[in-house]
Formats: C-alpha cells, sequence, structure tokens
C-alpha cells in the first residue's frame, strides 16, 4: 500500500481530511500528519512517504520549502498542494517544483479529494508497475488532450480507440444527450499579467480543477484544456432527458466561480444535442463555428448553435447598439448613419474591418454635426481611429463610438456656453496636460490676469482651474490603468504628476480608491445590460 503524509497546519482540515477518504479504497494509508513544515520534513525523511498532502502556508517552514526539499533528494514522490486562491504566488513556484494536484481549500469536497487521489494512484502505480514501450499520460487532463481533443480535431485517434483509451482512465462517455462548450475566458491577458502568469500554467492548473470539481459534482461530464483561454467542456448523460436545463445549470456555476474568485468573465460557445456518439466531431465543429465571430459575441454570453444563430447573432447586435446610441443620440442620426448601414453589412458578412469603416464614417460625419469649423478635426479623427483599431470585439468597438461622440456633445457645449479665452485655456490644458501647468502660464496665454482668469474659470465651468485639470489628468490616467501594464508612478508621471503621493492622493480623492485598487477593480470588467 501507498504511503500517505499531511501536513496542514490546522488540525480541523488535517483531521477531515484523514477521517473523509476511504484510504484503502486507493490502496493507501495515512503514516504520519504534522502540524508544521518542519515536522512534516522530519517526518518524510523518517517514513518516505509516496503521497504528501502539504498546505502552502504553515509555520518553521513553509510548503514551499517542504516541496523543494523533497525535489532535491531526486525523490519522484506524489505531492498535492492545500491553498487558498489569495496562494497565487506560492501556488505558482509550487507547479514549478512538480506538484500533482491542487486543492481549493474554499471549495473543497470528498468527491473532489478522490478524484484528485485517483490521479495521483494512478500516477504511482506507473512507477511501480512495469514500463511499456511508450511514454503514458501521467493524468487525466493529458489524456483528455492527448486522445479526445486530438479525436476531435483531427480524427486521430479514431472514435472507437478513443473511447477505448478512456475507459483505461475510468472514463465512461454515455452516448445521450451529447453536447460540447467550448469556454473562452475573456480579459484572458489581463489575467495573467495581474497574477504574472505569462505562459497560464497556473491558471490552466486551477481553472481545470475547479471545472472538474464542479462537473464532478454534478456527474454531467467532463473538462480538457484546448489552448490558451479555450476550455472544451463535454457533457452527457446515462439516460436520454434532451433537456438543457442541467448543462444551463453547470454553466451559471462555473461563470459565478470565475467571477467571483478570478473577477472574469467567460462566453460559451455551444453545439445542438445529440444521442449519437458518431456526431462528436460535428458538435466540436459547431462550436468553432460559432467561436470564428468571437469579434461580435458579447463577453459572459452563451451562445448556442442552431439553423439560424446568425440570424440571431446579428439582431442582438442591431438591438444593443440601437438601445446604446438611442439613449443620447437623435434616433434620425443612429437610423440613417449607422444601424442601415450596419445591418445591410452584417447581413452580407460579420467582417470586423467593415464594422470599424461604418462606425468610422459615422464619427466623421457626427462630428462636423457637433464641431463644424474645428481647427483640430484632425487630432478627434485620428484619436478615434486610434481608439478603434485597438479594440478587440464589436463592444469595445461601440464603447468607443459612444466615448468619443459624447466628448465632442460635451465639447460642442462648452463651446456655446465658454468665453473665447475659456475655450483657448481648455484647449491648451488638453493638448499639454501630460507636463507641469501653472495658473500663470494659462493666463498669460489667454492675455487675463491671473485672478480675473480664476474666477471666470470657476464662472463658465463651475469648477476651479486646479480642479478642472487634475480631473482631466485623473481620467486620462484611468485609462491608462485599464488598458496598458504600465506601473503607478510610470502614469502618473505620463500624466503630469510630479509627485506620485499626490497622484495617489487625488486619484482617490476622484475615484474613491487607490490606482491598483481601481486596476484590479475594474481591468476585468466588461458593461452587461
Amino acid at each position: 500500500m501507498y504511503k500517505v503524509l499531511i501536513a496542514e497546519d490546522e488540525m480541523l482540515v488535517r483531521t477531515g481530511i484523514r477521517a473523509s477518504i476511504d484510504w484503502e479504497k486507493f490502496n493507501m494509508y495515512v503514516v504520519d500528519e504534522a502540524a508544521d513544515g518542519q515536522t512534516a520534513w522530519e517526518l518524510y525523511e523518517q517514513h518516505q512517504p509516496d503521497l504528501v498532502l502539504t498546505d502552502i502556508k504553515m509555520p518553521f517552514m513553509d510548503g514551499i520549502e517542504l516541496i523543494r526539499k523533497i525535489r532535491d533528494t531526486g525523490s519522484h514522490t506524489e505531492i498535492i498542494i492545500l491553498s487558498c486562491l489569495d496562494d497565487f504566488s506560492l501556488a505558482r513556484e509550487a507547479i514549478r517544483l512538480g506538484v500533482s494536484g491542487y486543492i481549493l481549500k474554499l471549495t473543497m469536497t470528498t468527491q473532489e479529494m478522490e478524484e484528485v487521489l485517483k490521479n495521483a494512484c494512478r500516477s504511482l502505480d506507473k512507477v511501480t508497475k512495469p514500463k511499456s514501450s511508450s511514454v503514458a499520460p501521467v493524468n487525466i487532463y493529458d489524456v483528455l488532450e492527448h486522445s479526445l481533443l486530438s479525436h476531435l480535431t483531427y480524427n486521430i485517434p479514431s472514435l472507437s480507440e478513443c473511447l477505448s483509451t478512456l475507459q483505461e482512465y475510468s472514463v465512461t462517455i454515455h452516448p445521450h444527450d451529447l453536447v460540447t462548450a467550448l469556454m473562452v475566458v475573456d480579459q484572458y491577458e489581463q489575467l495573467q499579467d495581474l497574477y504574472q502568469d505569462s505562459h497560464g500554467q497556473l491558471i490552466q492548473f486551477s481553472l481545470l480543477n475547479i471545472m472538474n470539481e464542479i462537473l464532478t459534482k454534478t456527474g454531467s461530464g467532463l473538462v480538457v484544456h484546448e489552448s490558451g483561454s479555450r476550455y472544451l467542456l463535454l457533457f452527457y448523460n446515462e439516460k436520454e432527458t434532451r433537456s438543457f436545463h442541467l448543462i444551463t445549470g453547470v454553466l451559471d456555476e462555473i461563470q459565478t466561480v470565475l467571477k467571483n474568485y478570478f473577477n472574469v468573465t467567460p462566453h460559451f460557445c455551444i453545439s445542438e444535442m445529440t444521442q449519437d456518439l458518431s456526431r462528436l466531431r460535428i458538435l466540436y465543429q459547431q462550436c468553432h463555428l460559432l467561436e470564428e465571430q468571437e469579434f461580435f459575441l458579447f463577453p459572459g454570453s452563451v451562445n448556442h448553435y442552431d439553423s439560424s444563430w446568425k440570424t440571431s447573432l446579428c439582431q442582438a447586435l442591431l438591438t444593443r447598439t440601437r438601445h446604446t446610441l438611442n439613449t443620447f443620440m437623435d434616433p434620425g442620426f443612429t437610423s440613417g448613419f449607422l444601424l442601415q448601414p450596419l445591418e445591410k453589412q452584417l447581413k452580407e458578412e460579420l467582417s470586423p474591418k467593415a464594422v470599424l469603416n461604418i462606425f468610422y464614417d459615422s464619427y466623421i460625419v457626427y462630428l462636423h454635426n457637433q464641431c463644424p469649423s474645428d481647427d483640430d478635426s484632425y487630432i478627434w479623427v485620428r484619436d478615434f481611429l486610434q481608439a478603434l483599431s485597438a479594440c478587440k470585439n464589436y463592444y469595445e468597438m461601440l464603447e468607443q463610438f459612444v466615448a468619443h461622440a459624447q466628448k465632442l456633445e460635451r465639447l460642442s457645449r462648452e463651446r456655446m456656453s465658454c468665453s473665447r479665452e475659456i475655450l483657448q485655456a481648455l484647449q491648451f490644458l488638453q493638448n499639454n496636460y501630460n507636463r507641469q501647468i501653472t495658473l500663470n502660464e494659462v493666463s498669460n496665454l489667454v492675455g487675463l490676469s491671473p485672478n480675473y482668469f480664476s474666477s471666470i474659470f470657476k464662472k463658465e465651468l463651475g469648477t476651479s482651474f486646479l480642479e478642472y485639470l487634475n480631473r482631466y489628468r485623473i481620467e486620462k490616467s484611468m485609462k491608462l490603468l485599464q488598458n496598458t501594464s504600465m506601473k503607478s508612478y510610470e502614469i502618473a508621471y505620463a500624466c503630469g504628476f510630479s509627485d506620485e503621493g499626490y497622484y495617489g492622493k487625488t486619484f482617490k480623492k476622484f475615484t474613491g480608491k487607490t490606482p491598483n485598487e481601481y486596476k484590479k477593480s475594474c481591468v476585468f470588467t466588461t458593461s452587461t445590460e
């Protein structure tokens, strides 16, 4: 039997793990347990266990150091870590050191523990049993990737060979209510940046464990990592129901967990349902037909493949666009210059480039309607085109159109109510906000005394000169926090603040958050209705 050592500083957790698992079922027994890392290391040297379950944060010696010392011996001991989501940086190091499993203590269940132990047992069996000439996958996720995903993509191995391989790992795909769902994590690059996980290894490890726990709990299917931000879920039942109810519940739970723990929104592409295993590859292709239009899919949405999916998608795009624009723009302008061209284009082809051109043309018309004699129209057009070109999906493009159109509208209102001197000052501030600007400099520019300039500025705009300048700089910095990986001090200097501390205080005054808090809370947020 395989020897197991448990290292966990919380007695209730240790006791719960030891008592809740039927260890004999996995040909295992708990040889000892430790409340700190140093004791765990001494017990490891004494017992030479085959499997170690260890917390990351422990007194005297943390889990990372314990794992490192075990690995330094050259041992291939299976190691499973117990952790919380706020231990991400430590968990990343544990994965680098070759742990076999990752259990989230906040969501740990007996079923999940048993599934991880089952995988560990298989790995131990491969070491103790005679090796074959071929190299076997190290865990069930590798099996799914090398066999199931390969079959779906290339039809190699054949379906029968694929199913036979999965059965060797106690995975049986039942031929009822078969549905494939492609999950794509929105804002994936920002997620990698936040957790400093450039290869996505820790993110993949965590998401697979979370989704596998949800699927195991419902007994509804399996999950495999496809690539990058993409995960394939395969649903099936032992009996035929022809109902999407269970699948909908699973997807809702996945969305809730990813939002609560990672602050991201996944979107799904769902195939039709079939009762025929031979159609698995067709279901997979249906998911990818939907995902090919990722540019037009709303973040966090659930999209179903059927005979009219393109029509439904186009209608959803037009409805959202009409609702968004008619709240502040003239419906006649919206219909004639944007919605009608969009509807015509979408019926012909779902083309991101063509849609960009429509937004661009509409903006040009709106610019000339709002500011017919603006000497800086070239700058407005250039900035808008740069913003459009950086958009990753239709909804970002729509948001940019709204933001720039509203900015033009505000400018138009300001120019109608402001004197020539204040308009000149505003133009100067907007063009030079990224450097040091003084009240005297601006008042001299417009030919007024500093005191008189301050008084009319406050009278016409309802705020002081410094308040307006700081607010404008903070708005610019918020965009950089959202859309770049620049450090706070770099953003402060780029937006005209000479002191990072003053920038932080000013930012919190206007937003109620520090720059880092703002970046963490909103960098993944996508507007929804």
